[in-house]
């Protein structure tokens, strides 16, 4: 009787698999991790990590997602098969978003290099902050965010405001403030900037 197991019987007995990012991040995790569940058959696409481990969840609300925040049913819901395919398309995603994030780091100005104005603090009022792109969710894409070296406040601009308003510091909402403000009828939404008006009327 021949010991040797065939190549079947060795993946049954795997709970694991690495997938590299292409032109991952050196010294992180550098790899999406496919494990299989604990107490069932199912096999999840994670991050890897050792705490806090998160899952990758299709669909419009998709992404990476804590395990303990969408169950482990939700989370280990694939065959080893489709884990493993879906686990290369997410470190192609990987790659691109990390390759991204690289480009916003060496060189945070670029994509605002054309414009020509100076972003003042909505809260301490010191003029000078510094403009940078976010990098969008699970997108290539980047949101528009300023951020004062004086006081530490980061916020989204809108496009549809003006950049060089020192009430709303380009964010639409004076102070930069929250986008919603508590009431006794409920929650409402914060009141805009005039600075969105006058910037419309101004062909902007």
């Amino acid at each position: 009787m021949s010991s040797t197991l065939t190549v079947e019987q060795q993946l049954q007995l795997a709970v694991e698999f690495r997938v590299p990012i292409p032109q991952g991040p050196v010294g992180g995790y550098g790899e999406v991790v496919v494990r299989r569940d604990e107490t069932g058959t199912g096999w999840a696409v994670t991050d890897g990590a050792l705490v806090g481990l998160r899952a990758w969840i299709e669909g419009e609300d998709g992404g990476w997602r804590p395990v303990w925040d969408i169950g482990r049913a939700a989370a280990y819901q694939h065959t080893r098969e489709y884990a493993l395919a879906l686990a290369h398309q997410v470190a192609e995603i990987e790659a691109a978003n990390y390759q991204a994030l690289l480009a916003v780091v060496a060189d945070p100005l670029a994509h605002a290099r054309a414009r020509r104005y100076t972003i003042t603090c909505p809260r301490c009022h010191t003029p000078g902050a510094e403009e940078y792109g976010e990098p969008a969710r699970d997108s290539d894409d980047f949101a528009d965010c300023a951020r004062c070296h004086s006081c530490g406040l980061e916020w989204a601009l809108d496009p549809g405001a003006d950049a060089s308003c020192t009430t709303c510091g380009g964010s639409g909402i004076p102070g930069a403030g929250p986008i919603g403000r508590r009431t006794p009828g409920g929650w409402e939404p914060a009141p805009t900037c005039g600075c969105r008006e006058q910037h419309e009327e101004a062909g902007h």
